[in-house]
């Protein structure tokens, strides 16, 4: 996801172009303003085929909610993932609300 630069890292050209059509598309579909406090956030991931996907390897999406969703995925203070398969279909599914 990150390549070294100059001393620093930056973010990989393919993954900067992921996150940015990953945040159009929230942009999209949620018209609230960001949820400021702590959040619980749960997501579904629905792959077409049983390859080895990993339900951990979700930051570039966390990332691009930034200022979407959520100010900062920092808030953050309870994260669910779930995967499962439906042939043909990819998605995901994202669900935040402020912790009670």
């Amino acid at each position: 996801m990150y390549k070294p630069f100059n001393g620093r890292f930056m973010v990989d050209a393919s993954v900067r172009e992921k996150k940015e059509a990953m945040a159009w598309e929230a942009r999209a579909q949620y018209r609230g303003l960001p949820l400021e406090g702590d959040l619980e956030v749960s997501v579904w991931l629905t792959w077409p085929t049983r390859r080895n996907h990993d339900v951990d390897n979700i930051k570039s999406l966390l990332d691009s909610m930034k200022g979407i969703l959520w100010v900062d995925d920092g808030q953050i203070v309870r994260l669910i993932t779930e995967k499962s398969y439906e042939k043909g279909t990819s998605r995901v599914d994202i669900r935040a609300r402020k912790r009670q």
